[in-house]
């Protein structure tokens, strides 16, 4: 280990130019998610039959180009539409992290369940990690629900 790129990404990177972006990173997740069964994340992905479309899989070039003409900017990151579905134009945007980490198969809220939040935080019969434990959510999260900064209550 030298320190320097592996000489694999420094072909890919004269090849087309994107190594070392934040989309060629997403996209080099998206590939480690579905294709890698030693990554972490693997069982909810490629391990439950996600796919990537075959003209993503190893053409990063036709992946950017999809991307850049259909919404991707810096800080933004990508989004199955359908959370069963596949890594596939048809399936696919660009979101934020917030929005991305609301749309998680476990984090499954809604208005209706953020009023429920607010309604037991309210009772004075929970603390805020209690209501989390009870709701499979983080105490960070229920802290922004009750504080109507999050899942705003407009009533």
């Amino acid at each position: 280990m030298d320190g320097y790129p592996s000489l694999q990404r420094r072909i890919n990177s004269m090849k087309h130019g994107g190594s070392y972006t934040k989309l060629y990173d997403s996209w080099g997740h998206m590939k480690q998610r579905i294709l890698n069964p030693n990554n972490k994340s693997f069982k909810d992905y490629g391990g439950r039959g996600i796919t990537i479309c075959p003209e993503w899989t190893n053409d990063y070039i036709a992946f950017g180009d999809w991307a850049l003409n259909n919404g991707y900017k810096e800080g933004l990151e990508i989004n199955r539409i359908n959370n069963n579905g596949n890594y596939e134009p048809s399936n696919c945007n660009f979101v934020t992290h917030s929005e991305n980490m609301r749309n998680q198969r476990k984090t499954i809220l809604t208005m209706e369940i953020a009023n429920e939040i607010r309604n037991l935080w309210n009772t004075g019969n929970y603390t805020q990690q209690e209501l989390a434990d009870k709701f499979g959510i983080s105490q960070v999260l229920i802290s922004l629900i009750i504080n109507n900064k999050r899942w705003e209550n407009k009533s």
